[in-house]
């Protein structure tokens, strides 16, 4: 599997995105780190699946604490990290 960030996705509240997508390319899982200053809150870090199921990883004071929670879990799995040249 390998995460794939989705420069083009983001904008708005939308700080980052990211796509895991297994062997035959289709997305098993998404990831987001979104701000919600707009409304006078914080940023949270979220993941989502195709079938719907939302998973909250936290809400964090600063955007750079939302986008360590987003490499934390990508790091805990089993996937790789791809870097766009």
């Amino acid at each position: 599997m390998e995460w794939h960030r989705r420069k083009d996705l983001e904008g708005g509240k939308e700080l980052g995105v990211w796509l895991c997508r297994d062997e035959t390319g289709t997305v098993t899982e998404e990831l987001y780190v979104e701000s919600h200053e707009y409304r006078g809150g914080d940023f949270d870090t979220y993941t989502a699946t195709p079938t719907g199921e939302w998973t909250h990883l936290g809400s964090f004071k600063t955007s750079t604490e939302a986008f360590a929670a987003a490499r934390s879990h990508i790091d805990s799995t089993s996937g790789s990290l791809i870097t766009e040249s």
